[in-house]
């Protein structure tokens, strides 16, 4: 498995094209099959008339399925396609079929007199023309063949130098036996984790040494043995558990999840926990090498039985070397970069390529959000000279404000499901007295106190570092926020959540954001359940009963609804959608449960609007989702058809609706930390300083997240720090600092 791991096969694609009308660009994707997403991101190039060949190379082996996606180009011919490895074809697909030439070089392939191998020509209504071929699949079976036996063959003869040297040197045995453990422990993690493939050498060699460094220290400690079997069983566990975290959110277990136990247990309920075969080889590794400890240990303490105090010198000389192995892992040009920003969206591929441990000890310093350059309370005083403080006009502003998040809403239709799935037609139907689009988040199948707190604050996610999650953390004094804007203009705020106050610190976080009160799950008078969570209705008719309680007060109501939370494998009392019926055979049923689930929503969102749609009394209601779900892959694979980003990922559905005369905007692209303005905005509020400030980010970056940014004009940016020199950008960032982690004037946020 050593060998498998550094001696990974890799393998080249080529595409030959002909033909091709139009210049453009080609982005790639690579399949496989232990990626969270359908397509794993792999670059952008070129593509026209100068360079009609496209080449990936050093793919890793297990990619089985290549895409691509051709823009600006309207019409080619591909030609054929070939798998080439060690600089030769091995696989040459043409209009004929397949043939194996295994000794044709990929540089000597004749293309311009064959017969296409299929033509593509962009249709109307579509932005690119895309298709995708085989990967690993095509690869001879002699090649496999050949590497496994060169594998084993290696393998058998170090083994075989390996006993020469424990029959002359006995007494190393269980060391070199408990170093072997800890890495088939880092090796069975990576396989669980899908990460051999991708995994830095030298990273997996820091991931050894710390363990093993942890290991020795346990020994000296303990008993000789223990950290042999603790670590690796530590180990094994963790990687286990971070197999399961990255299913349901796409990221490993960060330091600061650890903070957040008591939700992570709630929320697990609700997934499917089953072992894998690849776990449950890796617990058996894992025992086996326990076992085999043992018994090396038992038979040298009965061949050498020593007094105690002889086997204190050992003790100190373990501690000594355990604290050598902790210098040289941290000591190195290696661990010195993990001293830098983590961006959010990389935290998966950093996961693959660095290891477990590194990834945890990169967050964890990373994760502290340092001083920003130039930073000074003075310089964010200054900033307010190019304010001004407004006064809050006397037009016409909603005083019933209905604020809701509803769990996992998100209109899938945007990135591939067939547009003729309508789950939600009540808010489709929404075209007077409205501004609805994409919504983009921080965060994906999991988080959901990150997108709450973009919205509610106009903070962002993307100067919070690595698997930062500010309600366990940050909010820790009084900070602005929506309610704390609206109580101090003379409205009532409360907070709904049918879930106890202790989930993502609710009940802590809602005061010091300014909200009078926190209705949790104690509070709510009647409760009706589907899917094992309390319904939407229930929330919509407990706000309806609090909001006759304050009849004649102004009131902000926000709601973080929980019916439409994983899992979504069975269908339970939930009655399937008539729509999704029709697609049965070409729907996973995971999508239909969560599909069928969206049109229950729906369906209560209507019955709300109806109890407030002819109200004298102004009204707005917000809607937004808070993140995608996350879709076994197989699932994602029939919906994700039309995914032209990474950021498509992270869009849900919003719409900001009043029951008076209001401009309506359709397909509006923004943030959740820009919400804080736009609802302002909509409203006719003055605006504070700290909220024209977010006006201006929107208008030149409509999308900032931690996932990447937009700007005004469509190009895409996977980290900010592109644009650190931004003077804009680095004033938000400079505001948000002293906004959360030192001091700020208080008129940032008032207005007159």
């Amino acid at each position: 498995m050593l060998f498998f791991a550094y001696l990974p096969l890799r393998f080249d694609a080529i595409v030959y094209s002909n033909n091709i009308i139009g210049e453009g660009t080609c982005t790639s994707y690579l399949a496989d099959d232990h990626t969270t997403f359908s397509y794993l991101y792999q670059g952008n190039s070129y593509f026209g008339s100068d360079l009609k060949t496209l080449r990936l190379t050093g793919l890793p082996y297990n990619v089985n399925t290549v895409g691509i996606y051709l823009y600006d180009i309207e019409s080619v011919d591909i030609v054929s396609y070939d798998i080439a490895m060690f600089g030769r074809t091995v696989a040459h697909l043409n209009r004929d079929g397949l043939t194996h030439p295994y000794s044709k070089s990929v540089y000597e392939a004749v293309i311009s007199n064959e017969e296409p191998l299929v033509h593509l020509a962009l249709e109307e209504g579509q932005e690119s023309i895309s298709i995708s071929f085989p990967g690993n699949g095509l690869i001879p079976k002699w090649i496999w063949f050949a590497y496994f036996t060169f594998v084993l063959a290696i393998s058998i003869a170090l083994a075989a130098v390996l006993v020469y040297v424990l029959i002359r040197a006995p007494r190393a045995k269980l060391p070199l036996l408990s170093a072997s453990a800890v890495l088939a422990t880092l090796l069975m993690g990576c396989f669980i984790c899908g990460s051999l493939p991708y995994v830095n050498y030298t990273d997996l060699l820091l991931n050894w040494l710390l363990l093993f460094g942890a290991m020795l220290l346990v020994n000296a400690l303990s008993f000789p043995w223990l950290g042999s079997i603790l670590i690796p069983s530590l180990t094994i566990a963790w990687y286990i558990a971070d197999s399961f975290v990255i299913t349901f959110r796409n990221k490993p277990i960060m330091p600061a999840d650890l903070k957040a136990l008591g939700t992570a247990r709630e929320v697990l309920t609700g997934y499917d926990l089953t072992l894998s075969w690849r776990m449950i080889l890796g617990i058996l590794v894992v025992v086996l090498y326990g076992k085999m400890i043992r018994v090396v240990w038992r038979h040298n303490r009965l061949s050498e039985a020593k007094p105690i105090k002889t086997q204190i010198p050992g003790r100190v000389v373990h501690v000594a070397l355990a604290a050598t192995v902790f210098f040289a892992g941290t000591h190195n040009s290696a661990f010195s970069r993990l001293n830098s920003f983590q961006w959010d969206a990389r935290v998966l591929e950093g996961f693959h390529r660095e290891g477990i441990v590194l990834t945890f000890l990169k967050s964890a310093i990373s994760g502290h959000v340092s001083r920003p350059d130039g930073y000074s309370r003075e310089t964010v005083t200054n900033y307010l000279n190019d304010y001004e403080i407004p006064t809050q006009n006397d037009t016409v502003h909603p005083t019933r404000i209905i604020m809701i998040m509803n769990e996992a809403f998100s209109d899938l239709r945007t990135v591939g499901l067939d547009p003729d799935i309508d789950v939600m037609p009540f808010i489709d139907s929404l075209d007077e007295n409205v501004v609805e689009g994409d919504l983009y988040v921080s965060v994906i199948g999991g988080g959901t106190c990150n997108t709450e707190f973009e919205a509610l604050t106009g903070n962002t996610l993307a100067f919070m570092g690595a698997g930062a999650y500010p309600y366990t953390e940050n909010v820790t004094k009084q900070m602005f926020s929506l309610a704390s804007y609206f109580e101090n203009n003379g409205y009532t705020s409360e907070a709904f959540h049918a879930n106890k106050p202790q989930n993502w610190n609710r009940g802590t976080v809602y005061p010091n954001l300014g909200f009078d009160k926190f209705n949790s799950i104690s509070d709510f008078p009647s409760i009706s359940y589907l899917h094992n969570y309390v319904t939407d209705s229930s929330d919509y008719s407990f706000i309806e009963n609090i909001d006759d309680d304050l009849e004649g007060t102004p009131r902000f109501l926000f709601d973080v609804t929980i019916q439409n939370h994983a899992d979504y494998d069975h269908f339970y009392d939930l009655e399937e959608a008539a729509v999704l019926v029709p697609y049965d055979d070409n729907l996973h049923q995971n999508a239909r449960v969560y599909l069928s689930m969206l049109e229950v929503s729906d369906e209560s969102l209507e019955a709300l609007f109806d109890s407030f749609k002819d109200s004298d009394e102004p009204t707005m209601i917000v809607f937004f989702g808070d993140h995608q779900p996350m879709l076994p892959s197989d699932a994602q694979a029939d919906i994700y058809t039309n995914v032209n980003s990474y950021l498509d990922y992270f869009k849900t559905k919003f719409f900001v609706w009043t029951n008076y005369e209001t401009e309506t905007v359709h397909g509006v692209s923004i943030s959740a930390n820009y919400l804080p303005w736009l609802i302002l905005d909509r409203g006719n509020f003055a605006l504070p300083p700290y909220v024209q400030m977010l006006e201006e980010m929107h208008a030149k970056y409509p999308v900032f997240t931690s996932q990447g940014v937009i700007d005004n004009g469509g190009i895409i940016y996977d980290d900010y720090e592109y644009l650190i020199d931004d003077p804009l950008v680095e004033r938000y960032r400079n505001i948000q600092y002293a906004n959360i982690f030192d001091e700020i004037d208080d008129d940032w946020f008032m207005v007159k």
